[in-house]
């Protein structure tokens, strides 16, 4: 990440972007209007403190069960029309940026562009202004504060219960179905498992509730137990 004023044009062509229309949004801000403006696929414009965050990229490839890998991804930091800082990848084949997500307090979280997005790092704002690209934060706040979530993703299922239910999250019993890949969950004692996918990615859902509402995880992968990618919370 550096500080930067000018925003370059998107190499190629406009046929590199337009693989995976379910990942590019409708630029709404000035900031998202000048980035689509020098040609780049807009993926998100997200509030970042005082100023704007808009993730960006100049590749996009559709891949199976509705995955895209984004490569050439971008995020522009803007104070209105100008802008501060730009955060990109090693290369260009680098899936290192993609989505972005805003977090209670002000920061946002960024995303990879690989076929299975991970978080890779937290954008801050200091107190003076300054603008930080981090590591992931060790929990989330939720729910305005009355609850948390600690940095599961990446973790098998077995090990992201516990440390949910360190955080007062409790597994929500559901009906085995069957002899499926859920019953299997089951029967090894993850009770919480609402569904899996038995194509694509091996997607597997499960829920949990807390005193500030609900929590619902995703996981992926066919081996063993699957990983965390991804969790939502409802609140009360």
């Amino acid at each position: 990440m550096k500080a930067i004023t000018s925003l370059p044009r998107a190499g190629g062509s406009a046929g590199d972007r337009d693989g995976c229309p379910l990942s590019v949004i409708e630029p709404r801000s000035t900031a998202a209007k000048l980035v689509a403006a020098q040609g780049w696929a807009v993926m998100a414009d997200v509030p970042l403190g005082a100023y704007r965050a808009v993730s960006f990229a100049g590749r996009m490839k559709a891949g199976t069960s509705g995955t895209c890998s984004i490569t050439q991804g971008n995020v522009a930091v803007f104070d209105g029309d100008r802008l501060l800082a730009l955060a990109y990848g090693k290369s260009d084949e680098d899936t290192a940026i993609g989505n972005l997500t805003p977090l209670e307090g002000g920061s946002v979280r960024v995303w990879s562009g690989g076929i299975v997005g991970s978080p890779v790092g937290d954008l801050r704002v200091e107190a003076d202004g300054t603008v930080r690209l981090g590591r992931v934060a060790d929990e989330e706040s939720v729910c305005r504060g009355r609850a948390s979530v600690p940095n599961v993703y990446g973790m098998p299922i077995d090990k992201a219960r516990k440390a949910l239910a360190d955080k007062g999250w409790k597994p929500v019993r559901v009906k085995p179905d069957g002899e499926s890949r859920q019953a299997g969950l089951i029967r090894r004692g993850i009770v919480e498992v609402e569904s899996c996918a038995g194509t694509g990615l091996a997607y597997c859902s499960f829920r949990y509730t807390g005193a500030a509402g609900t929590l619902s995880l995703v996981t992926a992968g066919e081996e063993g137990l699957p990983h965390t990618v991804g969790y939502d919370v409802k609140c009360r």
